[in-house]
């Protein structure tokens, strides 16, 4: 209510797993939020969750989904046995309550590259997506996404194991995008973790790289906004892969 915030986007895991969630997104509206899920569509399909998609749809809560592709081998593999079909008929389910067709409820798509590669570009993507989605499965969608790995985390377990860290560094470093700079996520974004704490974005957060105030970790109720503007930004290696190429935020690519 004090910083003027306008749009909340919760995320996971699941968040809708949360036991809080429903009271969380009923405040929210109350407040005129403008409200977005990350979800990963096959918690909809799971027992205890069956209503959770109309839950979401009466709220007009904006959901953003993992797809990382069309096809059911590239997303059993990235994310394992058995949920690619779960996630069409979690879309399937969405496309019936009017998500993806109705303008009060948009459904977007998220890509991520199954390996040590930056996303394609995202306008082309998006068409072959809408496409093959629509032809195979008879689902609507707005947008798709495209998010590049960043190297931390799991992902950075999965070079390490590959040995293709620095080979991956070397790419990221090489496609550096100066035009990317002014859109990245940790210049317009606060984020903030199940306890409160505050990051300058969301990977910053995988790290626990939480901002500091007089050496103390800074809350979200505590936070002064104009100081947080002015606070410099933490960085590290990975920051390279919000800005090569053609960007990359949690709204996708950031430049043409």
């Amino acid at each position: 209510e004090r910083s003027g915030v306008q749009t909340v986007d919760l995320t996971g895991g699941a968040p809708e797993m949360n036991p809080h969630f429903l009271k969380l997104l009923d405040r929210l509206d109350s407040l005129g939020m403008h409200v977005m899920d990350r979800c990963n569509l096959t918690i909809l399909m799971e027992p205890g969750y069956e209503t959770m998609a109309q839950e979401l749809a009466s709220r007009k809560v904006e959901i953003i989904a993992s797809m990382p592709c069309y096809s059911p081998e590239n997303v059993n593999e990235q994310r394992g046995e058995g949920v690619f079909d779960a996630s069409i008929e979690a879309l399937q389910k969405l496309n019936s309550l009017g998500y993806g067709k109705d303008p009060d409820l948009p459904l977007n798509l998220v890509y991520n590259p199954n390996g040590a590669k930056l996303p394609p570009d995202q306008h082309e993507l998006e068409a072959d997506y809408k496409e093959a989605m629509m032809e195979s499965f008879g689902i609507d969608f707005n947008h798709l996404y495209t998010i590049t790995n960043l190297p931390v985390s799991r992902f950075l377990s999965w070079l390490k194991r590959n040995g293709l860290v620095e080979s991956y560094m070397e790419t990221l470093a090489n496609a550096f995008n100066p035009a990317a700079i002014s859109g990245l996520m940790c210049r317009n974004t606060i984020s903030v973790d199940w306890e409160g704490f505050v990051y300058d974005c969301d990977f910053n957060q995988q790290l626990e790289w939480r901002l500091q105030r007089v050496g103390k970790d800074l809350k979200v109720w505590d936070l002064d906004l104009l100081q947080f503007e002015q606070a410099p930004i933490q960085t590290g290696f990975h920051c390279f892969g919000c800005a090569a190429g053609a960007g990359s935020s949690c709204g996708g690519a950031l430049v043409e």
